[in-house]
């Protein structure tokens, strides 16, 4: 069933609007590049440990492996921990609770995978490739380029807290 508040596409009066809303008000141009930011994405693209980076995600994107075995060790109470929180998820999901192995691995291969995306869509999300930037932008008199420091401070206590 067609929705009545959208025009059929191909509408000639739809798309004669939306065209003169995008050449006007939605017609946001970007804001001019910054004269330095070609070169420094040059740089930052030639650096040696970024360069081995490149090379680490694009066989990391790439690997068709099987898995393999890892040994973790665990203090005892924090795998009964993990253990007990499962038994709790599986039952909430009514299905029997999945060994602890699996769970370590899920949990592992899900950091290790948001690592993965975070370092190919932003590398300077990881502090030693941030400083690497930021030291091409201070040498290049950029520092309005420079990434913020993500060290978070550290929380000052809570009064009372919540229980």
């Amino acid at each position: 069933m067609p929705d009545d508040r959208k025009p059929a596409t191909g509408d000639q009066d739809f798309d004669a609007a939306r065209t003169a809303w995008e050449r006007s008000v939605g017609d946001t141009p970007d804001p001019a590049p910054h004269p330095a930011l070609a070169g420094l994405r040059a740089q930052f693209a030639a650096h040696p440990d970024v360069c081995m980076l490149m090379q680490v995600l694009d066989a990391a994107q790439n690997d068709a492996a099987d898995p393999q075995p890892m040994m973790v060790k665990l203090q005892p109470g924090l795998l009964s921990l993990l253990e007990h929180v499962e038994s709790l998820d599986a039952a909430g999901a009514g299905r029997a609770p999945a060994p602890p192995e699996r769970v370590l691995s899920q949990m592992l291969g899900n950091y290790l995978e948001d690592l993965l995306h975070r370092l190919v869509s932003d590398p300077t999300s990881h502090p030693h490739y941030a400083r690497i930037w930021n030291r091409l932008c201070a040498d290049a008199g950029a520092p309005e380029l420079a990434v913020p420091d993500r060290v978070a401070p550290a929380m000052p206590p809570a009064k009372g807290g919540p229980f």
